[in-house]
């Protein structure tokens, strides 16, 4: 039956209706055509069972492909099969009615004379006929593309002398071969074929392919191993069932079978030479081929090239696709064609096929660059290897630009190979483009090898510019991209590199050192010399590079301006030179800077940049587009379209697994909850992510700390955040957390460490991470500093101002914030008027911050509007003039002489809820010394300890995103008493303390110097020495810490 047929469900039932009808009433002629291995045979072996198990009687013949077989072979084939199997009546009937002209088929003597005769046409129709009365009968005629033209003039006869008998004729054939017109049988198939019902079999789908796969070898394939048989071979189950056993032998699916490679020679030797001859050619092209690309190629007129690739398409060899294109049916047959050609040849032939499109420039769209890249590198010898090298790394820019960047990093590497051909320099500046794609595609350990390769042959070149441009290259891909220190290598480089290009000018020595901000110097130099020589050599891919490089190096704040010249003048060459992507990138960095000045001209350079998206049309370049949009619609709380805008984004990087991108979303995700004030989710966000969610989670995680008021969650991660060292594209985010640490705690020294940096950027904007992150005007940053020490004029001023450039750039977010503190500002003040104006900003900016979704601003302004309305309480002080202290507690003021414990009790307050080392207070510009004795705890206990502390601090986050203050409280505390362990335990340098030494000194002096000015408090400020003595704690570590609900905030 049918049952083990896969994929030929339809022609399957096709035939059991024509079986049916052939037992109940009539028959008819089916043909069943097909390439060789489609499976027709196996059809119609299914059909016959079928036949058979319904009570027909089946007979069956073959065509010879022989010059030798004697006419009428098929049917001298049936005939005898009647003999054998009808019943001895059955067949005495037949005989008799069919007259002596049966017997020359039995003899199996017919010649053509006796072959044309009507009367063994007629005797053989007669025959069947008369066994049909007694049975159904079916007639299976194989390869009618073999038969002698005398068999096929009997079947035309049978067909229409027997329409109405019961009888069905099932045919099979190869419908390719005898399609030609000038095919010998041709003009006798075409009217069988308009009287048949055919069924023309094609390839199996991949579904059916892997099926098949796993039938033959017993096993399952997988689906990457089928979607490769499936192109292969078209789904010819012949050809799968090859491919599958040389699989399940342990070869590779690449080869191809040996009786696979005859079935397509034999197909191939049916066609004329001429044909095989362009095929060949087309073969050297790939599977897919423009047919005017042939026509170069093959030097000959189109016309020409049309014509014989129309009878291959009717031999069903290649296939006609839209826009003048052409595809071979399956690899085998384009493999087979390829492999006929010796490796010279085939070196030759790919040579002739760059060189014929080099002279033809009208047809560059007709070839992707990949395949011209493959053509040039596959003609090794036979091509001059500079163009190979140029196709080459055009191919590759033209992956990036789809996202295809291991294509892109294959034809790169190829590339890189190559250059050794045309020259030392070449090869340098095709490694440095591989090694550059390998960082960013996430593969730091190769890259490190490339780079370690170009950089010893810059040495033994001794160019020094090149030199430069290697260091320069190592220096970006080892900061900005990986996050990691400076290699060993990339230090001498660019030391080396520095004074040979730049020596020392005016006797200025050469800078000295391997920390990040001398080696940061350097590299600036390098850039700005590099870009000098480029002007003066006229060398625009130099100059190019050089800009690139510095506007990375000096990328943070206060250098917006001159990355915004750098953007334009590098978008000016782009355009001049047709670099696509420079031109790409420059145009996105470019509405950057200007947005970091505060320029509302920034939109119109947003607007150009999405114009040239859509102009040059390429995946990767959307994919910019849509980053840039979820950044501006955020920034600008238009916060639906930036969901919308990050759904987009999502789809177009599904392909895309580059770590480096993944951690620049999970940022602009962070960015777009925090921004609404949606703590619970972030909390969740972080909890799934973990550390590797983001580069810099204590800057992430301490902002949103800070951002919902809790001082201890904060300071605990502004500690971790201190002790790190942050790229200069992270410097905006450190100083915006830097600032909101500083202003919670109230410490003065912290206060005034973040005054100091974000003093000279009055004016512009936090933008962080090549513009991933937009963290407000700086003066929002100042402004809270000053709010936290209560210098309200300038606070006043600072939001004031903020807001105002909050509205020029549109950004309504962050306008309603600042609009928010300055109502606070004004209250604190509380001058004429200033009451007033606080609560109708305050009913603004809760109206605004409802309708934009900003949970925590509108929180926060409806909170201060349902406060009462009073008058501004007297303000705690306790202030050091440099001659005499003001202390002003509970409605008393005093004044005292200075003394040590009033500096250590106002240092306590400044860092109120924090854990300060008594050596601290004693020395705090230096640490306590550590003399003999035996270490408190050993090494492995300390790293015990600090592998439980991170993960309390983790516990601790968790707790707070739930809710749970209960819990949080919990684990707070026993993070202090094993931070008090560590702390007794070691120096402020973190050296182990001994039993003994200097830390227990300090101890006793910090305490009884405490003691003592409380004891003078209690006479001239009993109030202030009550309320010190509940709140303060004293030991190896001191503690101002006073209870929720009871804290005193003091003017410092």
């Amino acid at each position: 039956m049918f049952d083990d047929l896969l994929g030929r469900e339809h022609a399957a039932g096709v035939l059991r209706s024509q079986i049916a009808r052939a037992v109940a009433s009539h028959g008819g002629l089916v043909l069943v055509a097909g390439e060789a291995g489609i499976g027709k045979t196996a059809l119609v072996t299914g059909a016959a069972e079928e036949a058979r198990a319904r009570g027909a009687l089946v007979l069956g013949g073959s065509c010879w492909h022989a010059e030798n077989a004697p006419g009428y072979w098929p049917w001298v084939q049936v005939i005898r099969g009647l003999r054998r199997a009808a019943a001895p009546r059955e067949w005495a009937a037949a005989e008799e009615a069919a007259g002596p002209d049966l017997a020359i088929l039995l003899a199996g003597t017919g010649g053509a004379g006796a072959a044309e005769s009507f009367g063994l046409h007629d005797a053989v129709t007669t025959a069947l006929v008369t066994a049909s009365q007694h049975r159904p009968v079916v007639i299976v005629l194989e390869d009618l593309h073999w038969a002698d033209t005398a068999s096929l003039r009997l079947l035309q006869f049978a067909v229409q002398h027997t329409w109405f008998e019961r009888l069905l004729l099932i045919c099979t054939y190869r419908d390719t071969e005898v399609a030609p017109p000038e095919h010998p049988l041709h003009a006798l198939m075409m009217p069988l074929v308009a009287k048949a019902t055919t069924l023309a079999l094609a390839g199996l789908n991949a579904d059916e392919v892997g099926a098949l796969m796993a039938r033959t070898a017993g096993r399952d394939p997988g689906q990457g191993l089928v979607a490769q048989v499936h192109r292969r071979t078209g789904g010819n189950p012949f050809f799968v069932e090859q491919t599958a056993r040389l699989w399940h032998g342990g070869g590779g699916v690449g080869g191809i079978p040996p009786g696979v490679r005859e079935a397509v020679r034999r197909r191939l030797g049916l066609l004329p030479e001429h044909v095989v001859a362009l095929l060949t050619g087309a073969a050297v092209l790939g599977r897919e081929f423009h047919r005017q690309v042939l026509a170069a190629t093959a030097a000959a007129p189109v016309a020409e090239v049309d014509r014989l690739l129309a009878h291959a398409a009717v031999a069903r060899l290649v296939e006609q696709r839209p826009s003048g294109r052409f595809a071979f049916a399956h690899d085998l047959v384009r493999e087979t064609l390829y492999d006929s050609l010796d490796e010279a040849e085939q070196r030759r032939r790919h040579a002739a096929v760059v060189r014929a499109l080099d002279g033809a420039p009208e047809l560059a769209d007709r070839v992707p660059p990949a395949d011209l890249a493959r053509h040039a590198h596959l003609a090794g010898g036979e091509l001059d290897a500079a163009l190979a090298v140029e196709l080459l790394r055009s191919a590759a820019e033209e992956a990036r630009g789809r996202m295809a960047f291991e294509e892109s990093i294959g034809h790169s590497r190829k590339a890189f190979e190559l250059a050794a051909a045309v020259g030392p320099r070449r090869r340098i500046l095709a490694g440095l483009d591989l090694a550059g794609q390998l960082g960013h595609a996430g593969g730091p350990v190769h890259a490190t090898d490339v780079y370690e390769q170009v950089a010893d042959e810059a040495r033994r070149l001794d160019d020094p510019e090149l030199m430069a441009r290697v260091a320069l290259s190592m220096y970006q891909s080892n900061g900005p991209i990986f996050r990691t220190r400076l290699g060993r290598l990339n230090t001498e480089l660019l030391q080396h590199a520095h004074r040979r290009l730049i020596g020392e000018p005016q006797g200025r020595p050469l800078p000295a050192g391997e920390d990040p901000d001398t080696l940061e110097r350097i590299a600036r130099e390098l850039s700005i010399r590099s870009a000098v020589l480029a002007r003066r050599g006229q060398d625009e891919d130099a100059l190019s590079f050089s800009l690139w490089a510095r506007h990375d190096t000096i990328w943070g704040p206060g250098t917006a301006a001159e990355r915004e010249a750098l953007t334009a003048e590098m978008a000016e060459m782009a355009r001049r030179r047709g670099n696509a992507d420079l031109e790409h990138f420059a145009t996105a960095l470019g509405w950057v800077a200007l947005l970091e000045q505060g320029d509302p001209r920034y939109l119109e350079q947003f607007d150009a940049f999405l114009a040239s998206v859509e102009r040059m049309d390429r995946p990767r370049y959307h994919l910019s587009a849509a980053i840039d949009r979820t950044i501006l619609a955020t920034f600008q709380g238009r916060f639906a379209e930036a969901e919308e805008a990050r759904a987009r984004l999502a789809d177009l990087m599904r392909h895309d697994d580059r770590e480096e991108l993944a951690l620049f979303r999970n940022h602009m995700c962070w960015a777009l909850l925090q921004e609404q004030g949606r703590f619970a989710e972030l909390a969740e966000q972080q909890v799934s992510s973990g550390a590797k969610g983001h580069p810099h989670p204590e800057l992430v995680a301490g902002i949103d700390a800070a951002e919902q008021g809790q001082v201890a969650a904060t300071m605990r991660h502004f500690d971790t955040a201190r002790a790190a060292c942050y790229p200069r594209h992270v410097e905006a985010l450190w100083l915006r957390f830097q600032a909101q640490a500083a202003a919670l705690s109230r410490d003065p020294e912290l206060i005034a460490a973040a005054r100091a940096k974000l003093a000279p950027l009055a004016g512009q904007w936090a933008v962080s991470m090549f513009g991933f992150d937009i963290s407000g005007p700086f003066l929002l940053w100042s402004g809270l500093l000053d709010l936290a020490e209560e210098r309200w004029d300038d606070a006043v001023g600072a939001f004031t101002e903020a807001a105002r450039s909050a509205d020029r750039l549109l950004a309504r977010p962050w306008a309603a914030r600042a609009r928010l503190h300055l109502a606070r500002a004004l209250l604190g003040r509380g001058g004429a008027g200033d009451a007033e104006a606080a609560r109708v900003l305050l009913r603004e900016t809760a109206e605004e911050a409802a309708d934009l979704g900003l949970r925590n601003v509108a929180e926060q302004a409806a909170a201060a509007l349902s406060e009462p309305r009073a008058a501004a309480p007297e303000r705690n002080e306790f202030r050091f003039d440099g001659r005499v202290w003001t202390l002003r507690y509970a409605g008393r003021t005093v004044h005292l002489p200075d003394a040590k414990g009033l500096r250590d009790l106002r240092h306590l307050i400044g860092q109120a809820g924090q854990d300060i080392a008594a050596g601290r207070l004693l020395d705090p510009s230096g640490e306590v010394q550590v003399f003999g004795g035996d270490p408190v705890l050993d090494d492995e206990a300390k790293a015990r300890y600090r592998q439980r502390l991170d993960r309390l601090d983790d516990e601790i986050d968790r707790a707070a995103g739930r809710g749970d203050p209960a819990k949080a409280a919990e684990l707070d505390r026993e993070r202090a008493a094993l931070l008090d362990e560590l702390r007794a335990a070691a120096g402020l340098g973190g050296r182990s303390r001994r039993l003994g030494d200097e830390a227990e000194r300090a101890r006793k002096t910090v305490t009884a110097r405490i003691r003592d000015t409380l004891r003078r408090l209690d006479t001239h400020h009993p109030e202030l020495a009550a309320h010190l003595r509940a709140t303060v704690s004293t030991g190896t570590v001191c503690t101002y810490h006073p209870p929720p609900g009871e804290e005193a905030h003091f003017r410092l």
